[in-house]
């Protein structure tokens, strides 16, 4: 079969479940509003607005530690978070250098946080160190600190607000060792062009990125959202500092209790090593196909300053997750945006990533992610472009405790200058209160 059949064959197939869904949903109102109207008064006032929505989706945050995601909306008011994570094994390149020497490695990765939660309001606040150290003498002690604040309220019924921060300083290599911050993809943990973003000779990196946001529900199927953000980052080894300011507008419109369409505006404004700006917009679709699948698809024009050098013309952004059993669940990103990932100064990144993973027994877990991250080439800024991958066999213990084996691989090229890194370790914790895999 050509590549024309196999893109029309999808998109009818996608076509076709949307149909379906849309028409099941309607069936199933209709049926509900007979009943209703058979056992009660009818409504005064019958709004075209009026829609039987779902219930607010859970909204979950990645754990530091790698554990998987914390609910927002638990019923747990107050809850200390600890844990701490002890490694040993070997790596390959661990100054991400074009011609390193391996060493023996061990990790030591403490975890500290709170989560609060009162009837209108979730908090979250997470720190973890990364402090490595190598049995070759050729390599110094190294630490990355990691943390993370995620605050989220409602007001009344129709205004909602949140407020996201997160940060890291230490030296970049060390990252790579830290434990994998995962992003939420509905109810599936994972993997963000972060992973795949490592640059040879950075260097200490400092990095924070920082967000806010405020939703308006004009009715039951229309809302709007502002949100503000800006990142930071800045490389020792590069001597310089990058920075990005985001501002944007969206309208949302619930076509059923499982489909939202969206449509937004944004602009970008880079200052520090590039200065220029972007506006754009586009549309965008929110789709909760079945129950445990999630489905997001946005995109539209971007138009650059002539500052910036050249046009990017289309950025768009895509994020899939679902359970394929009760036991397996698979998710899959892909994004052409604005570089405010961990690339230095850079102007835009095409990035996708999938992984898999899978409750093998009751006390074990296998998962596979993958990677990839490239950015394009301007006047003062190389391009690059990553693969990440990783394999991770864990085995609960009990009481909290649990050991794995993983191993963790990269390879990158930065204006031609290139390398590649390769860790293998053998892993015990202890998070007792921290995230889950499996929801």
């Amino acid at each position: 079969m050509n590549r024309p059949s196999c893109v029309r064959l999808i998109m009818s197939l996608l076509i076709g479940l949307f149909v379906n869904s849309l028409h099941a949903q309607t069936s199933n109102e209709s049926h509900a509003n007979t009943n209703t109207q058979a056992s009660s008064q009818p409504s005064s006032v019958d709004t075209p607005d009026s829609i039987q929505l779902r219930d607010e989706q859970t909204q979950f945050a990645p754990a530091l530690d790698g554990s998987g995601l914390i609910s927002m909306d638990s019923a747990i008011s107050k809850r200390l978070l600890v844990g701490a994570t002890t490694s040993g094994g070997w790596d390959s390149n661990p100054n991400n250098l074009a011609n390193g020497a391996s060493s023996g490695i061990y990790i030591l990765s403490p975890y500290f946080g709170i989560r609060s939660n009162t009837a209108s309001t979730q908090f979250l606040l997470q720190y973890q160190p990364t402090i490595t150290g190598y049995s070759s003498a050729a390599y110094t002690n190294q630490t990355m600190h990691a943390a993370a604040i995620a605050i989220s309220g409602n007001i009344n019924e129709r205004w909602k607000w949140n407020i996201n921060a997160s940060g890291n300083h230490g030296t970049d290599s060390t990252r790579f060792l830290a434990p994998q911050q995962s992003v939420a993809v509905g109810e599936v943990p994972g993997t963000g062009p972060n992973s795949a973003s490592y640059l040879a000779n950075a260097g200490t990196v400092t990095y924070a990125t920082g967000s806010a946001g405020v939703q308006y529900r004009i009715s039951e199927r229309d809302s709007l959202e502002v949100g503000i953000a800006n990142t930071f980052s800045r490389y020792s080894g590069l001597k310089q500092n990058n920075s990005i300011a985001t501002t944007s507008l969206g309208y949302g419109r619930a076509l059923s209790p499982s489909v939202e369409m969206r449509a937004y505006g944004q602009t970008y404004y880079y200052y520090g090593a590039i200065n220029c700006a972007s506006f754009g917009g586009g549309v965008g679709i929110k789709w909760h196909v079945l129950d445990g699948a999630f489905l997001t698809l946005s995109g539209g024009p971007q138009i650059n300053t002539t500052a910036c050098g050249k046009q990017q013309g289309f950025s768009y952004s895509a994020a899939f997750s679902t359970r394929l059993t009760g036991k397996s669940q698979i998710y899959m990103l892909a994004a052409r945006q604005p570089a405010i990932s961990y690339q230095g100064p850079g102007l835009w990144q095409t990035s996708a990533s999938a992984g898999y993973q899978r409750q093998v027994s009751t006390v074990s877990t296998l998962k596979f992610d993958v990677g990839y991250v490239r950015s394009d080439t301007l006047t003062a800024v190389n391009s690059y472009h990553g693969t990440y991958f990783d394999c991770v066999y864990g085995v609960q213990l009990g009481h909290g405790f649990s050991a794995s084996y993983s191993y963790r691989g990269f390879v990158g090229d930065t204006g031609g200058t290139g390398f590649s890194r390769n860790v293998a370790l053998f892993s015990l914790a202890w998070t007792p209160s921290a995230g889950h895999l499996f929801q």
